[in-house]
């Protein structure tokens, strides 16, 4: 049993980054060109430009110069939007309440586990893991922990309550909505129980991860922490396959889109997709495309006149 304890969390590890980077890639290939939103200020156009709005296009000839991308300025509003979520708080500051403590826990225990991860990987190459930098080490994460779960059990508890007692969003919840929250909910619970009634909850998860780095397949002396164990490899299956994957699919699904303003002049791959695009068939019947219910391409729509006369047959 202890053994298949060890391999249930290698398969959730390996099977949380198979299925993330099969999300991600069968997105990028199955989605299409975007259309562009032309909302500005777009953050890599650097703070110059960024500051009144302004555009690259607002330059003349802006086709026949060099463009320049302030990666920086797309990093920086990443930052401020995954750590202060802050659309959230400027257009829904009632939600905002609920999800960012759920969301700060969230951060806290990933986090958490990196630090862990790493105070494990130097214990193995050397370090006293009784000296004064692992105890050290060792209270930020016991401290971190606690945070994080009390967030997690506040915050999700809330957005449950939110999602059961809001009209507007009662209508497009779904019972998976409520089963993902909750189940993070029992993580937190889990996690704060482990947390109260061991002496170290540092030692716990440090000896577990150096237990799966080493392959020694030792039992848990905590019921609780094996049971928040368990808990935590199927939220790692389960994540990529439901609409929690946002946690790495917003890029993709929202900022890309929103920012994707790179001219077809400037891009080789935007002119392939185009010319893809093109020969697809379109059977759509109708007067803005001067359809006549009869298979033709994208190619044929761009070059009919939908106000010339029609032919009569």
């Amino acid at each position: 049993m202890t053994i298949l304890f060890y391999i249930l969390g290698y398969l959730a590890v390996v099977g949380f980054i198979c299925l993330a980077y099969t999300k991600i890639k069968s997105y990028l290939a199955a989605s299409p060109l975007h259309a562009r939103w032309e909302l500005y200020p777009v953050p890599h156009e650097g703070s110059e430009k960024t500051s009144y709005g302004g555009s690259f296009m607002e330059e003349k000839d802006w086709w026949t110069k060099p463009r320049h991308v302030s990666h920086w300025g797309d990093l920086k509003a990443l930052l401020i939007e995954v750590l202060a979520l802050h659309a959230t708080l400027e257009h829904n500051p009632r939600l905002w309440i609920r999800t960012y403590p759920f969301h700060v826990g969230m951060y806290l225990l990933m986090g958490g586990t990196i630090i862990v991860l790493l105070s494990a990987i130097a214990q193995l190459c050397g370090l006293d893991p009784h000296g004064g930098f692992m105890i050290f080490v060792g209270n930020v994460i016991n401290a971190v922990s606690l945070v994080g779960t009390l967030c997690f059990i506040g915050g999700g508890t809330a957005l449950v309550l939110r999602r059961m007692n809001d009209e507007g969003l009662r209508k497009y919840t779904t019972p998976e909505h409520y089963f993902n929250l909750l189940v993070f909910v029992l993580f937190g619970i889990l996690g704060l129980a482990a947390w109260a009634v061991n002496p170290s909850y540092f030692e716990l998860a440090r000896t577990f991860i150096c237990n799966l780095i080493t392959f020694n397949f030792a039992p848990q002396t905590s019921t609780l922490f094996a049971l928040q164990l368990l808990v935590g490899f199927f939220l790692l299956v389960w994540i990529p396959m439901t609409h929690m994957g946002h946690l790495f699919m917003k890029y993709f699904t929202y900022h890309d889109i929103r920012w994707g303003d790179e001219p077809t002049n400037y891009s080789d791959k935007n002119k392939q997709k185009i010319a893809d695009a093109l020969k697809y068939n379109v059977t759509w019947s109708a007067d803005h495309i001067a359809g006549d219910g009869k298979p033709k391409t994208w190619v044929d729509v761009a070059t009919t006149n939908p106000a010339a006369p029609k032919k009569e047959d």
